[in-house]
């Protein structure tokens, strides 16, 4: 019977563990991971006491594999949104080469071929014509700037007393000022009774023609004015002459010797002046004059009133370089030459008066002053 007995309590003991067991399995079926197979039994309140920490762990591995679904899914969707924005870049690249493509069939049209127009700037007219769909220019015409001339009102002016009077070209009828020089003795005094009428402005008899005409015609009297402007012919520089022009000679002697040069310093010849006058020879230009090249330059040729100049009353202006500028320099023909291809003239600055100063006699062109015959 005590065997009996221990084997029903040893039973009752396998069946109470086979439950528990049991417990623990079906509890652990719910969780995704299963149960820990060394759980134990710690009272009959709570069969299964890890099977709730196995529940717990397995519901925060639910939750953690949750938030990495969704993290999937995020990395998914950003992925498919970089997939979709690459497909519109390729698309978008392709529609560009296609319309790179097509762009290479069309041609860029600035204008009708054909077609005028004009535009304006400033003194300046541009016309445009269209060549091959371009806008060409055809010209361009410029209105000539202003011309600003110097003041002439003090052409004569000098705080000295020459005697001047006036002369009528019977020729043109141009009337000229003339002064009235003395000699100069060894001594540089003035010389009372010894004295010569010269004109106070340059010669200016004869057809302007541009300075780009070389060859002359023997048949007329032809000058250059400076600047190619007749204006400053017209306003006391009077005209420029080639040296046969000057002498009244063909032009041929622009290049060969016309007289012999002995005694050429006091040669009297008339050349283009007017009837009893010549031209001013070196003796007059060296002896009637001043080797002061202000003593014979016109106000004029200074912007400011520059004083004590001028006293002989000979008023030269320097030949002009622009219509604000002149070179300061002014030359005049003598009635000699040197030899073929030399002559000997006059050199006026503001500083000297260069007498039988030597030029080219071929292609340059001067100034001529009169003397009235005595």
């Amino acid at each position: 019977m005590k065997c009996v007995k221990g084997l029903g309590f040893l039973w009752v003991a396998v069946l109470a563990a086979f439950f528990a067991l049991s417990a623990c399995d079906d509890s652990s079926s719910a969780s995704s991971n299963g149960s820990d197979e060394n759980a134990a039994v710690d009272s009959s309140s709570s069969i299964c006491k890890d099977c709730e920490d196995e529940s717990s762990s397995s519901s925060k591995k639910i939750e953690s594999s949750d938030e990495k679904d969704v993290g999937t899914s995020s990395d998914a969707k950003s992925n498919s949104l970089s997939s979709s924005s690459k497909k519109n870049d390729a698309s978008s690249s392709s529609k560009r080469d296609d319309s790179l493509s097509s762009s290479s069939s069309y041609i860029y049209h600035e204008c009708e071929n054909g077609a005028t127009t004009t535009t304006i700037d400033r003194l300046c007219t541009v016309f445009f014509s269209c060549v091959d769909w371009m806008w060409t220019i055809d010209s361009t015409v410029c209105a000539e700037k202003p011309k600003e001339y110097p003041v002439m009102d003090s052409l004569f002016a000098t705080e000295y007393e020459p005697v001047y009077s006036e002369f009528e070209d019977p020729r043109d009828h141009q009337v000229y000022k003339t002064t009235i020089l003395h000699l100069r003795g060894s001594d540089g005094r003035l010389v009372d009774d010894v004295l010569i009428e010269v004109f106070a402005q340059n010669l200016n008899y004869g057809e302007m023609i541009d300075t780009s005409i070389k060859i002359h015609d023997d048949a007329k009297v032809e000058k250059y004015c400076d600047l190619n402007d007749e204006w400053f012919c017209n306003n006391g520089w009077g005209g420029r002459y080639t040296w046969s022009e000057a002498m009244a000679l063909p032009a041929k002697y622009d290049s060969v010797l016309w007289k012999d040069t002995v005694g050429g310093d006091t040669r009297i010849h008339q050349g283009i002046c007017p009837n009893k006058w010549h031209i001013m020879n070196a003796y007059e230009w060296k002896n009637f004059t001043s080797s002061a090249g202000e003593d014979l330059a016109s106000k004029v040729n200074w912007k400011l009133n520059k004083r004590y100049v001028n006293s002989t009353g000979m008023s030269v202006l320097f030949q002009m370089k622009t219509y604000k500028e002149n070179w300061g320099l002014a030359t005049f023909h003598y009635p000699v030459e040197r030899d073929p291809s030399w002559i000997f003239v006059e050199d006026l600055s503001e500083n000297y008066a260069k007498h039988s100063s030597t030029a080219v006699k071929n292609g340059n062109y001067f100034y001529v002053r009169c003397v009235r015959d005595y």
